[in-house]
């Protein structure tokens, strides 16, 4: 471990008598792009040729490193976690993109608080067995486009602590997800429809301190889904819906210092929550009608669930409505295709009779006096 020795330059070569080593920790030193090229992790040489090192682990977070060198990981084919985090990547450039695309075994790559305001596609191209991300404490404003790249190897992604604003259905859409940290973003208000139902195997959300976060969508995750653990402490959600997700599947559930209002929704929860769940004494808790605090857990239907027909009709109703709506307008395109159709005839036919009318030649009218003849 060589953390925390306020190192400036590397010797070149010091992994070569040490090729076995396969953890190395440089973080916390002063470190900086012109002070390494790759030389310093090159393996074991012999007769003209440099053999790969057996490094699985590197920590470079911070440093004062801005950028790689194209060729940094060439001797580092094993490598399987690297750490960036706290050093200068505020734009991701052509020679990082470079070495990083080298890392073909890379599973793990920390990126956080390093001023990025996006992730560059060809930076994380070639990293098909990626499997964790942290892009936490950075400057991004939307969740990255470019993490499609990654779809197919990606299970655990951080994006806490960024200016990230809209969360809707393209948020994640086409993603593997198991694991998903959307803490502390300021600029959240609320969280649209099917915003999580793209991750099918969602087991775990964190979205806590998020202190604009108002509303999240009852239809943000899909029917099918199985959380296992929720955390939603310290946001500003006043209400939650019953039908948000399966609250039977959840074995941790955290909604602690929200300014919720007593509702028969939270009742339901509360009775379809898993007794394996801890009910600590000091929350959740939520608003009741007289202004007084009450444990969630402790909630009674009475006085909550007397208008629960009424919310039910006015579910069916606007489900209705929405077909009503759909009928309608599948409808109204039929009938604009059919006067469309009609009119082109009808055209078509006007056309033709105008044609007729300004023909050049009169009609001629031929007499044959056989025909006429009696016999």
């Amino acid at each position: 471990m060589l953390d925390h020795c306020n190192i400036k330059n590397l010797d070149p070569g010091i992994l070569a008598n040490i090729a076995k080593v396969e953890l190395m920790d440089l973080s916390y030193n002063l470190l900086t792009t012109e002070a390494i090229d790759g030389i310093e992790f090159k393996g074991p040489y012999d007769h003209d040729k440099y053999f790969p090192t057996a490094l699985k682990y590197l920590n470079l977070a911070y440093n004062m490193i801005h950028s790689l060198p194209t060729r940094f990981f060439e001797s580092m084919t094993d490598l399987e976690d690297l750490n960036l985090e706290g050093n200068g990547f505020s734009v991701l450039d052509i020679n990082t993109q470079t070495a990083l695309s080298s890392l073909s075994k890379l599973k793990r790559l920390n990126l956080a608080n390093n001023g990025l305001t996006e992730l560059v596609g060809d930076a994380v191209l070639n990293l098909k067995h990626l499997e964790e991300l942290d892009l936490s404490s950075n400057e991004l404003d939307f969740v990255p486009n470019t993490l499609d790249y990654l779809k197919s190897s990606l299970k655990i992604l951080n994006l806490s602590n960024n200016f990230i604003y809209k969360l809707n259905d393209k948020s994640f859409l086409g993603l593997n997800l198991r694991y998903l940290y959307l803490n502390n973003l300021p600029r959240v208000k609320s969280v649209g429809p099917n915003t999580f139902a793209t991750l099918p195997l969602l087991k775990k959300l964190e979205m806590c301190n998020n202190t604009h976060l108002r509303d999240i969508d009852r239809e943000a995750f899909s029917p099918k889904q199985e959380l296992v653990e929720l955390y939603l402490n310290n946001n500003s959600l006043i209400e939650i819906s019953y039908k948000l997700l399966q609250w039977k599947t959840l074995k941790i559930f955290e909604i602690n210092e929200n300014p919720l209002s007593c509702s028969c929704d939270l009742y339901n929860i509360s009775k379809d929550l898993s007794i394996d769940i801890t009910r600590n004494l000091d929350g959740p808790s939520c608003i009741d009608s007289s202004g007084h605090s009450q444990m969630i857990y402790h909630l009674k239907s009475s006085g909550l669930c007397k208008n629960e027909k009424h919310e039910f009709d006015i579910d069916y109703a606007e489900d209705h409505f929405e077909m009503l709506r759909v009928t309608i307008v599948g409808l109204s395109t039929i009938l604009v295709v059919m006067m469309l159709i009609l009119s082109a005839v009808a055209f078509l036919r006007y056309r033709r009779g105008v044609a007729v009318r300004n023909y050049p030649f009169t009609a001629q009218v031929s007499y044959n006096p056989l025909q006429n003849r009696q016999f």
